[in-house]
């Protein structure tokens, strides 16, 4: 294949070329997170804007708005089911094509909306792109981007969401929430026209035993220096072994057989289950649900109307803020010390919350809304440093070759439902037990998934997908080897041999 990269002493001259390429590929994906940052944020200024409106709040009831607010997380864990065999089938790039004219119809929708009915067909529309976003949108950049670029790629898709959710509550606070739809219009359309131009994954060529398309691949994305060249060796060699069975793979009935098979195996389920407890932590944390709920919070937290607004804009400023030094810190600090650290920051900010408003609840401290916005700013930077964008990024990294669509699709329905049922069920906390109550709660629940993930997280950063594939098959590996040699010098086994 003729190119225009020359191999200077193992490394290629023009690197910069590999590295905008990845950047186009990373847009497709951030302008996605953007735009379901929108319909995260679309019922947040639509809800009030509707009942004011109309003059009354029964128009659009409170369970009604728990389900709008909750809705594209149901919807996406059913959509994981659509996405994962159309990836798996005929490829990331048409993928990215489907979703990104999903999205412009679901923002053609809040353009014409008139009623809460309309408000929630977006919401469920915009379900396919949220579990693709989870799923097989984490594979793609994955398999897209060099190791050295990937970690900054996969932390600056969750800043886009958060941008997402800026810019809705922004232009719902300043205007008619109906222009977030036409937001939402323009981007999905620049998305529609870079996804008809760029390669096939590599991976998923060489998963097909598609070997020349996907070195061709490869090398467009990544170029021909020495590193990319060895990953896409290693890429080659890990597929032939397996290559006969992939091809063999004819029906989706069959898929899912020998899936339930594989899924046993330690270097398959583990992946998994330390995927979903990684990805569990900014949820679990209440982040998003402080985001969807932020003008109620405010409101009770603080009577003042302006202070509301500026109070809300103000998190979501921060939340953008935090999540671009959290790029920068990735690329200076382990994915795993980040994370956990991060992780405690932002837990302590939550405990502190909560005493806080329990002391002010029982008069024994008077209510000051800066200390109170100021633990709020500290919460939402620790968070955003942290879990918010490594959780799904090191889940991202952590899928082995095997199964990676089926790995993502089950990350992808727990960490939905997991983020719809937080949403869903947070007004309710809220009013029963209160902003401390429910600050309390979410601090117990980081600190239960900071013990596990100090526990059984390892390091990702800088290894090749194949490298961390391998980890926990030389874990198993060494596994059976310390057995074996405890049984050869255990006396009871060498007596019972005699």
């Amino acid at each position: 294949m003729e190119t225009e990269y020359k191999i200077i002493n193992g490394r290629a001259k023009t690197q910069w070329i590999p590295f905008f390429r990845q950047v186009l590929v990373a847009f497709i994906i951030w302008i996605s997170f953007l735009m379901t940052g929108l319909a995260m944020g679309t019922p947040t200024v639509a809800i009030p804007q509707l009942r004011l409106e109309a003059n009354s709040s029964a128009v659009v009831s409170s369970e009604m708005s728990s389900w709008i607010s909750s809705s594209i997380g149901y919807s996406g864990a059913i959509c994981v089911f659509i996405m994962v065999p159309i990836a798996h089938y005929w490829g990331r790039k048409f993928t990215m094509i489907i979703l990104s004219v999903t999205t412009l119809i679901a923002s053609a929708v809040i353009y014409f909306s008139k009623t809460p009915m309309h408000l929630l067909i977006s919401q469920l529309i915009f379900g396919l792109p949220i579990g693709a976003q989870t799923s097989v949108f984490l594979l793609i950049l994955s398999e897209y981007s060099s190791p050295q670029y990937r970690g900054v790629l996969l932390t600056m898709k969750t800043s886009s969401f958060f941008w997402g959710i800026w810019i809705a509550n922004a232009t719902g606070i300043f205007t008619h929430y109906k222009y977030i739809g036409l937001i939402g219009i323009g981007w999905s359309g620049f998305s529609l026209i870079i996804s008809l131009f760029i390669p096939e994954s590599p991976y998923w060529l060489a998963y097909r035993g598609r070997h020349d398309e996907c070195a061709e691949s490869h090398r467009w994305m990544k170029g021909v220096d020495e590193n990319s060249e060895k990953e896409l060796k290693a890429l080659l060699n890990s597929v032939k072994e397996n290559n006969e069975k992939k091809q063999s793979i004819t029906s989706l009935r069959q898929y899912f057989k020998d899936s339930r098979t594989a899924i046993k195996k330690p270097e398959v389920f583990k992946p998994i289950i330390l995927g979903c407890l990684t990805g569990s932590i900014y949820h679990l944390s209440g982040k998003l649900a402080c985001a969807v709920y932020a003008i109620e919070m405010m409101k009770k937290l603080s009577g003042n109307q302006s202070t509301v607004y500026v109070g809300v804009l103000t998190l979501d400023g921060f939340s953008i803020l935090g999540m671009y030094v959290g790029s920068g810190l990735s690329k200076i600090l382990k994915r795993r010390t980040l994370l956990l650290s991060m992780t405690i920051s932002g837990t302590i900010f939550l405990f502190t919350l909560s005493i806080y408003l329990y002391l002010i609840k029982l008069s024994v401290l008077p209510e000051n809304v800066y200390i109170i916005i100021g633990l709020l700013v500290g919460y939402t930077l620790s968070i955003c440093c942290g879990p918010m964008i490594l959780a799904t990024s090191i889940a991202a990294e952590l899928f082995p070759f095997e199964l990676r669509s089926v790995c993502a699709g089950f990350f992808s329905i727990f960490v939905m439902l997991l983020m719809s049922s937080v949403v869903k069920v947070s007004p309710y906390v809220f009013n029963s037990v209160g902003f401390e109550g429910a600050y309390l709660g979410f601090g117990i629940c980081a600190t239960i998934v900071i013990i596990l993930e100090y526990k059984y997280l390892p390091e990702t950063k800088d290894k090749t997908l194949y490298e961390i594939a391998e980890m926990f098959k030389i874990k198993k590996q060494s596994e059976t080897t310390e057995c074996k040699l405890l049984e050869s010098n255990d006396p009871e086994t060498k007596a019972l041999e005699t």
